[in-house]
């Protein structure tokens, strides 16, 4: 039986980009994640892509939320 391969969900894109600018040194530690609304606007998707994908990345650990203050890496 072959399996198909289905393509990444955009959430899964959007963490991964995320997540190379974090590696890539773009969003050094400690830094503050940019509002829903500039990196909805910066990667041209949905405010709840960019929330689901900050969800998934808080759940791996790169990230940790400060209530009032925003996401840090």
């Amino acid at each position: 039986m072959r399996t198909i391969k289905r393509p990444d969900s955009l959430v899964t894109r959007v963490a991964n980009t995320i997540r190379h600018e974090i590696d890539s040194g773009r969003q050094p530690p400690q830094s503050r994640l940019p509002t829903e609304f500039e990196l909805a606007e910066r990667l041209n998707v949905s405010r709840s892509v960019i929330r689901e994908a900050v969800s998934q990345l808080k759940a791996d650990g790169v990230l940790v939320s400060r209530r009032g203050a925003g996401s840090f890496v």
